[in-house]
């Protein structure tokens, strides 16, 4: 499959917000390109969401579901919101990850 992006150096996820049943999940990020930092957020896939969690526990992280934080409403939809800072302490940089869905930048 061909990659998406790969304009950036590093990737660091700082949060993840989604709602249960949609496509798509809200990144806050840092992107480290040509040595400079840049808060964004983007809009991502599961399957990519899953494939940094993965890419995580294999740098020997312990990724803990219990420390997800999740909003339920009456009509029976749920807010899922994670803090990668909060559970390990510091921040997770990912080298040479590539996104494989479409990706949307919606604050830069």
């Amino acid at each position: 499959m061909e990659n998406i992006i790969s304009f950036y150096e590093k990737l660091i996820i700082k949060e993840v917000t989604y709602e249960m049943g949609d496509a798509t999940v809200s990144a806050k990020c840092d992107l480290i390109v040509q040595g400079n930092k840049v808060e964004t957020e983007m809009l991502i896939s599961h399957t990519d969401l899953n494939r940094i969690i993965a890419k995580i526990t294999a740098s020997g992280y312990e990724f803990q579901i219990k420390q997800v934080n999740s909003l339920e409403f009456a009509d029976g939809t749920a807010i899922v919101d994670y803090s990668f800072e909060n559970v390990f302490g510091e921040a997770i940089v990912l080298e040479n990850f590539q996104f494989n869905q479409a990706v949307k930048q919606i604050r830069a």
